[in-house]
C-alpha cells in the first residue's frame, strides 16, 4: 500500500517541487554594439550571429565573439520588425514580430532562400536539431516542422503549476530550453517534454556592470557557447555581453 501511494504521489511531488534557484556567475565581459536592439543571439561552429529589431532598422549580423565587432550585416525591409533567430541545417532562420513571416537566409552570405507564413506574433526561436521551437509572447511554446513551418505540438510553460507568459528569446542547450522572460532580469530553464520550469537563473546584477552612460533596455539574447558550455547573454542596446556560468545560490 505504501509503495502504491508513493507511486501515485510522485507526479504531484514533481509538480509542486520548485525550480532550482541559480545565479549567473560572470566568467567574461565582452563589448557589444550599444545600438543593437538584440532580438536573437546564437553560436554556430564558433561563429556568433545576432538579430536586431526595429522598423526601419532591423538587421541580421555576424559578430566576432571575441570582441563584439560586427563582421557583416544585412538590413531587412523597412516594414519588417526582426525577432528571434536560430541556425538549423546551416541556414539562418528569423521570425518577425507582426508580419507573420519567417525568413530563411544562407548562412555564409545572408542571401534570401525562402519564407514561411504563420499566425500570431513571432518572438523567440530555437531548435533541438530537428524541430524549431518558437515563442509568441504567451506561455505557449510551439514545436514546428522546418519543412513546412507547421506546428507539430505545443507545451505550456509553468512554474509549480502556474503559467509563465511573455517568453521571449530562446536557446536549446543540453536537453533544455532557456528563455528570457520579457521585462525580467532572469532566465527560465524549461523542460521540453512538459513545459515545467526546472530552474531560474538570476541575472539582476548584470545591469550594475554596464558602463555609464548607456541606453540599455530589457535583457534579451541567450547563446550557448559549445566550446566551453557557458551561456552568452546580453540585452537590447546593451554595451556589453556577458559570459555566464549558472551556479547554485547560497554559500
Amino acid at each position: 500500500m505504501k509503495v502504491l501511494l508513493t507511486i501515485l504521489l510522485l507526479p504531484l511531488l514533481a509538480c509542486c517541487r520548485g525550480p532550482e534557484l541559480l545565479h549567473g556567475r560572470v566568467t567574461a565581459e565582452l563589448p557589444h554594439d550599444p545600438k543593437c536592439y538584440t532580438q536573437g543571439l546564437e553560436f554556430h561552429d564558433g561563429r556568433l550571429f545576432e538579430s536586431s529589431g526595429g522598423y526601419g532598422s532591423s538587421t541580421i549580423r555576424e559578430v566576432d565573439p571575441a570582441n563584439g565587432m560586427v563582421l557583416r550585416t544585412r538590413a531587412l525591409a523597412r516594414n519588417v520588425f526582426a525577432e528571434g533567430i536560430t541556425l538549423l541545417h546551416d541556414e539562418l532562420w528569423i521570425l518577425t514580430w507582426h508580419e507573420n513571416t519567417a525568413y530563411v537566409f544562407n548562412l555564409d552570405d545572408f542571401s534570401f532562400l525562402r519564407s514561411y507564413k504563420y499566425t500570431g506574433e513571432g518572438w523567440g526561436l530555437a531548435n533541438d536539431g530537428k524541430q524549431l521551437v518558437m515563442s509568441d509572447g504567451t506561455h505557449i511554446l510551439k514545436f514546428i516542422d522546418p519543412e513546412n513551418f507547421r506546428i507539430v505540438r505545443t507545451i505550456e510553460v509553468t512554474d509549480r503549476g502556474r503559467r509563465v507568459d511573455q517568453l521571449n528569446e530562446l536557446e536549446f542547450a543540453d536537453g533544455a530550453i532557456y528563455a528570457n522572460v520579457y521585462l525580467k532580469d532572469k532566465i527560465a530553464r524549461i523542460s521540453p517534454n512538459d513545459g515545467r520550469i526546472t530552474a531560474w537563473i538570476a541575472l539582476d546584477g548584470l545591469r550594475k556592470r554596464l558602463p555609464q552612460p548607456h541606453d540599455a533596455e530589457v535583457m534579451n539574447g541567450i547563446a550557448r557557447n559549445p566550446a566551453n558550455g557557458r551561456l552568452l547573454v546580453t540585452g537590447k542596446n546593451w554595451p556589453r555581453m556577458f559570459e555566464i556560468e549558472p551556479v547554485r545560490e547560497g554559500p
